[in-house]
């Protein structure tokens, strides 16, 4: 009975080692190495998929700004735009036939009574015209209220130097070398929707298990005229395993938002999304260590061979106590 115990002992541990050693095995191991980043002469791609749930797809305009003075304005190369309806929806942008006739030009009819407005663009020139802002009647308008909302995604292409990517109020142009914007403060008058929602950012290819901070970031706004930043830490990282070899970024993230119109038609900085990074001078080489099939198999016979070597030995006490214990009784009998 104590033999046939001992064998149900020894295969359920040898079940329970057995299934310990095999997710060892699938298990990799990630070695991390630090080391003085020289890959300066690279171009960084930075992927996008962002949502402004209340700026129509006209008004975005993704620019990136770097510490080497170079500039891209409206980039559109790798970047896709979306129009989206009050729902989120994508839309087919604004409905030509949303208003027949002479369109209305709500209240900038006020100024000129025969003006009229068919389309989106039509209303907000006669808003602009006559230096009243017209954010408030976008979601409304007939002319504007298929398209509210806009989806960025898609990835741009920057040097790798300290900078920024941003969609920020007004035309950007550049300007005797700098990069500004351009916008009549009359338009604002009624803030200017920030309002976000990050879904993908990442700095180079996208790893299994690489982490980004920012993806589901949502930031609402209510009332006023919003910046925001988000201060971003880019460590240069190289992954190395299954065959391949890939050079990417992980990056750490603070963010500061405030309201930039302190009363009505006065700015006191520019309202936007601005994500700004800069890079560490150190890189993180990651590499896969896989353990080798040999290593297992002679785990697994060295489990088997111990446990019953073990089971054995206990079942050789064992009886060897019970025979002792035997000759004792007997001898007491006698």
């Amino acid at each position: 009975q104590s033999g046939g115990l001992i064998s149900l002992v020894s295969m359920v541990t040898i079940a329970i080692l057995f299934v310990s050693e095999l997710d060892t095995y699938f298990n990799i191991e990630v070695v991390d190495h630090i080391i003085v980043d020289t890959t300066l002469d690279q171009k960084l791609s930075i992927g996008l998929n962002i949502t402004f749930p209340h700026l129509r797809c006209d008004e975005v305009s993704v620019d990136t700004v770097d510490n080497m003075g170079q500039s891209q304005v409206d980039v559109s190369g790798g970047l896709v735009k979306i129009n989206l309806n009050k729902d989120g929806q994508p839309s087919d942008g604004d409905i030509e036939e949303a208003v027949k006739g002479c369109g209305p030009c709500l209240e900038a009819a006020d100024f000129d009574p025969s003006r009229c407005c068919n389309d989106c663009t039509e209303l907000r020139q006669a808003y602009t015209d006559n230096g009243l802002p017209y954010y408030h009647i976008l979601d409304t308008a007939p002319q504007c209220k298929h398209s509210i909302g806009c989806r960025v995604h898609g990835d741009v292409q920057v040097s790798k130097v300290a900078g920024n990517v941003h969609v920020a109020l007004g035309k950007s142009r550049i300007r005797d070398g700098k990069h500004v914007h351009e916008f009549n403060i009359n338009q604002v008058g009624d803030g200017f929707n920030t309002s976000h929602s990050i879904h993908r950012l990442d700095f180079g290819e996208r790893v299994r298990g690489m982490q980004s901070p920012l993806c589901g970031t949502t930031k609402i706004v209510k009332h006023g005229a919003f910046m925001f930043h988000y201060y971003l830490k880019l460590v240069p990282t190289i992954f190395e395993g299954g065959g391949r070899k890939v050079y990417t970024h992980q990056y750490s993230v603070s963010d500061n938002d405030k309201n930039v119109m302190v009363k009505k038609g006065e700015l006191v900085g520019l309202p936007g999304v601005f994500l700004v990074y800069e890079f560490t001078p150190f890189l993180v080489h990651k590499v896969e260590k896989t353990v080798p099939l040999s290593n297992f198999l002679t785990s697994v016979c060295a489990i088997i061979g111990g446990v019953f070597t073990v089971a054995g030995m206990i079942d050789a006490i064992l009886y060897r106590g019970y025979k002792r214990l035997r000759k004792v009784n007997t001898k007491g009998s006698l």
